[in-house]
């Protein structure tokens, strides 16, 4: 479809208005250059997303705003989707009813359709260690097993079993971040896991609140948590234990990584209660964020758009995402679960 999206600010995007899997992919798209070609075409990103209803997945240039749909394996109610680097397969989780029982499953899918194949039911995540190698969680009351897998879903092997209960994982370089629950009623934990040991390594808390995100070199995690009722954001540089306060206050999953884990990209919220984030997660709360750019080397902040005050439209922003080349900043609405670009 030509002309897809809706421009509605300058840079900013909105390209898809129904709801989408939470977790898009931003390509760089190179310009396709022959010795015939007299106006060679000019760089573009592309943005893969699975829409929610139909578990379909689409593929969007952003600056030719062309919108295709490259694969139609029916997957209704798609809750979130967790892609290798190159785009050509996508892990989607969403619900669905076993004997009467109803649990999340997960189906590796390729991108541009055919059978793919499913992973054990009821996952807590699955993350993608490199274009070849995933890794998922089971975490539950009773505690977390995560393993590894080749790409086919063959070649198991437990990375580690843990009595901590209801953990998130995250990929951290060659290494992961395991963190308890996040709540500000109670003290969480981060640590530091093995990648060839599984072996943990206690690097924060206690600390209220506490979520975290690693770089993609796994030198250093974002992490974001909850002081007498107030939001504070910081980063670890794990290699010394040194910390940096950032001048703006958000939750770490409303931030992304740039590609060379020097600056990130975050939602911020312009208010929030004392009850985060909590609140948020149990969809309580809903914020009107603004888009931050801050420098790690200099501790700039940078406002690069507020959506309400060109829009408004209020955009609580979640799973943002940047290409390789940091052109796009992709991001989905929590709201509606809308998908936006700012360029």
């Amino acid at each position: 479809v030509q002309g897809a999206g809706t421009v509605v600010a300058p840079r900013l995007l909105r390209i898809a208005s129904g709801p989408v899997a939470r977790g898009a992919l931003a390509l760089p798209i190179k310009p396709e250059t022959t010795a015939s070609s007299t106006s060679p075409e000019l760089p573009d990103t592309e943005v893969r997303y699975v829409e929610r209803a139909s578990g379909n997945v689409y593929a969007f240039r952003v600056h030719d705003r062309v919108l295709t749909r490259i694969g139609n394996k029916t997957l209704p109610g798609a809750l979130e989707a967790s892609w290798l680097p190159d785009g050509s397969r996508v892990f989607v989780r969403f619900l669905s009813s076993e004997g009467g029982a109803e649990q999340v499953s997960t189906y590796a899918l390729p991108a541009s359709g055919g059978d793919g194949y499913f992973l054990p039911a009821n996952l807590s995540s699955v993350g993608i260690v490199d274009q070849n190698t995933i890794v998922t969680l089971l975490s539950g009351l009773s505690g977390s097993v995560a393993s590894t897998a080749a790409l086919s879903g063959t070649d198991s092997k437990t990375l580690f079993n843990s009595p901590l209960a209801a953990l998130t994982l995250a990929p951290a370089g060659k290494n992961f971040m395991a963190t308890t629950k996040a709540s500000y009623q109670i003290q969480g934990y981060g640590f530091l896991v093995s990648g060839s040991t599984g072996g943990f390594t206690k690097e924060l808390g206690p600390l209220s609140g506490l979520s975290t995100l690693p770089s993609p070199n796994g030198e250093r995690v974002l992490y974001s948590y909850v002081y007498k009722g107030k939001l504070f954001t910081s980063v670890l540089v794990l290699a010394t234990h040194s910390v940096t306060s950032l001048p703006v206050a958000t939750l770490s999953e409303k931030c992304a990584w740039s590609p060379d884990s020097l600056s990130l990209y975050c939602g911020v919220p312009t208010t929030a209660s004392k009850e985060l984030p909590d609140s948020w997660y149990q969809g309580v709360e809903s914020f009107s964020d603004r888009l931050w750019h801050v420098n790690l080397t200099t501790r700039l902040a940078t406002l690069m758009v507020d959506p309400s005050t060109v829009t408004g439209v209020r955009v609580d922003m979640q799973a943002l995402t940047l290409d390789s080349e940091s052109d796009v900043v992709v991001f989905t609405n929590k709201v509606d679960g809308s998908l936006w670009a700012y360029d």
